[in-house]
């Protein structure tokens, strides 16, 4: 079942319109991260228990794909995107989004909360290891 995600009239409002600026800049500066922002903004500014995990996950990746897509035309435009090798990338990337959405609504949202923590420890990590000297890049 579908629902969208709504703030009550007041409720949150500011948080969650401060946070999605927040999540346009992380992803425009650093190609990444608005969709961790968009989570963190939705579990805390939106009534709690009305909403599972997932719906908040779903959510964010819908606010994401329009950020996303300028922040893709801002690099385009910028001489920033690199092209070589983008299909061998990009289409699996494609095939594990659609993979991932269809175990959104299938596995426990406990499951989720745990993948989703597990992913951003990786991904400190990555940062940490990789981005001081870009060794790994």
């Amino acid at each position: 079942m579908s629902r969208s995600i709504g703030i009550g009239k007041y409720k949150g409002a500011f948080g969650v319109a401060l946070a999605g600026i927040l999540a346009g800049f992380a992803n425009g500066l650093l190609g990444a991260g608005g969709g961790i922002v968009a989570v963190f903004a939705f579990a805390r500014f939106l009534r709690s228990g009305e909403y599972e995990r997932r719906d908040l996950y779903a959510n964010a990746l819908c606010v994401m794909l329009p950020i996303s897509a300028v922040s893709c035309l801002r690099y385009a435009a910028a001489g920033h995107l690199v092209t070589e090798g983008f299909g061998w990338y990009a289409l699996p990337a494609i095939l594990g989004g659609v993979v991932g959405g269809i175990l959104l609504g299938r596995l426990r949202a406990s499951l989720l909360k745990k993948i989703f923590a597990l992913g951003q420890y990786c991904a400190h990590g990555m940062h940490q290891v990789c981005l001081p000297t870009f060794s790994c890049l």
